[in-house]
């Protein structure tokens, strides 16, 4: 019942959907950013929280918005000032832009739930 309510709304509402699985994407790039980092270097994917790696300042989730934050915070640290590399944001762009790729090509109103994720 509840998925054929999500689907007749995705038909009916199809640029909503796009924004919402683009951010989707978005944000499952965000984690993938958490893993290319932490994995290679041996760390938790859950603790510590975000955090700047040179100062160790804990992120606020307003830091933590996929694109966003990086612009806002003209791609530095909010604490300490140091850089912050430009694969976090691209990284997040480009995952978003594969998940609108899929929700575009799979019908946009009529995508399969289980593509898209």
């Amino acid at each position: 019942m509840f998925w054929e309510r999500f689907i007749a709304a995705m038909q009916a509402y199809p640029v909503f959907f796009a924004f919402f699985w683009t951010w989707i994407g978005a944000c499952i790039g965000s984690f993938l950013n958490v893993c290319i980092w932490r994995v290679p270097n041996g760390m938790s994917l859950l603790k510590p929280p975000s955090h700047c790696p040179k100062c160790g300042h804990l992120i606020a989730f307003y830091e933590n918005i996929p694109v966003f934050a990086w612009l806002f915070l003209r791609g530095k640290c909010s604490s300490c000032h140091d850089r912050i590399s430009v694969r976090y944001p691209l990284v997040e762009l480009l995952t978003a832009v594969v998940f609108l790729g899929v929700w575009l090509s799979s019908g946009g109103g009529n995508a399969d739930l289980l593509t898209l994720l």
